[in-house]
């Protein structure tokens, strides 16, 4: 695992942006957040949801996360992922923390993967190719976020997070965030193992310890 970054840029600024971005903030991280809203519309929102998060315009986040290592952690609703422009992350390590609910109408590109049965993260990667993505974050509630995340306890005593992702160094910084914020990161392995980790998979919104996903690691 590498040594995770002083910044790391949200895109997205609802309930599981907010919920990231607390935790990043309990453990040290400065956070730049974007959403639809312009910065000085977002202040009053992040005052109250994610105090301390700093309000970008989501044309710089990849800019200002390259300067810091480049993580950028996409909580787009997938319905969305079309308002969200490929150059934005250029050239970071991108953190799909993304799912896939019934009730959303996807974008065509997405759709086709989700009619296919492949991992949507594969459908990401295709979309954002000039960043890395990793698949992480998603298979927990963004209402446990607060309580899971236990940066003061031993790795055998925190929650467990699964880890999906081609690059080696991607995900071993995607890794080193996990511990950061006080979870206990699992690889498992490419990005197709991601598929696991979607809603209709087997740890989905389960609290799992390490052992229960190492079953599962390849």
């Amino acid at each position: 695992m590498s040594e995770p970054p002083a910044t790391v840029g949200i895109l997205g600024a609802g309930r599981a942006g907010t919920a990231f971005a607390r935790a990043l903030l309990r453990a040290g991280i400065t956070v730049d957040i974007a959403s639809t809203r312009p910065p000085r519309a977002l202040q009053h929102h992040l005052k109250i949801y994610a105090p301390g998060a700093v309000p970008v315009v989501a044309e710089d986040i990849a800019e200002r996360a390259r300067d810091s290592s480049g993580l950028v952690i996409l909580a787009v609703p997938q319905e969305e992922l079309d308002e969200v422009d490929p150059a934005w992350v250029a050239g970071t390590v991108l953190i799909d923390a993304t799912n896939t609910w019934q009730d959303e109408l996807l974008p065509s590109w997405l759709q086709a993967a989700v009619d296919e049965q492949l991992p949507t993260s594969m459908a990401l990667a295709g979309r954002f190719g000039s960043a890395q993505v990793v698949k992480a974050l998603n298979h927990i509630a963004h209402s446990e976020i607060d309580d899971a995340a236990r940066p003061d306890a031993e790795l055998s005593q925190r929650r467990a997070l699964a880890v999906a992702g081609d690059d080696d160094a991607a995900r071993g910084l995607v890794m080193g965030l996990l511990v950061r914020m006080g979870f206990d990161p699992v690889s498992l392995g490419a990005l197709a193992a991601g598929r696991i980790m979607e809603p209709d998979g087997p740890l989905f919104n389960r609290p799992l310890r390490r052992e229960d996903l190492l079953r599962f690691a390849r």
